[in-house]
């Protein structure tokens, strides 16, 4: 004699449920498919440009001549101000101890490669903050 369900059990084993079961079933073999073959890699990319970067007093002094125009925006406010004119500050100390120790010429390089970056992101703040003032949180 084949097993039965009790009566209980058969009233949760309806037609809708068993359509239900069907497309589980379905959604699980669709989903237990093997993956594609991976894919062929294409050209490689090129390096970046190698950048002219100038000495490390030049892109230094630029980081600080970038900060003040920085500083200059119309639309900061006095803590603003005085923020930038912080960094600044301690920037200008940082150089002045850098050109003190004389870094061997690998160190300028790295040093004149990260003022440069910086001058970068300087540059991108000015624009941002002549474009209008900061917007309300």
């Amino acid at each position: 004699m084949p097993p039965t369900l009790p009566s209980p059990a058969r009233v949760f084993v309806t037609p809708s449920s068993r359509a239900g079961l069907v497309i589980l079933a379905g959604c699980l073999l669709v989903a237990c498919k093997p993956t594609p073959a991976p894919v062929a890699p294409g050209e490689p990319i090129p390096a970046a440009p190698e950048i002219a970067l100038g000495t490390m007093d030049a892109e230094c002094d630029g980081l600080l001549n970038a900060m003040a125009t920085y500083k200059a925006c119309p639309n900061h406010d006095d803590d603003d101000r005085w923020s930038i004119e912080a960094w600044t500050e301690h920037a200008r100390q940082d150089f002045a101890a850098g050109k003190k120790a004389k870094p061997e010429p690998n160190a300028q390089r790295a040093i004149a490669a990260a003022c440069h970056k910086a001058i970068a992101a300087v540059v991108a703040a000015t624009e941002r903050c002549n474009a209008g003032p900061k917007p309300l949180r």
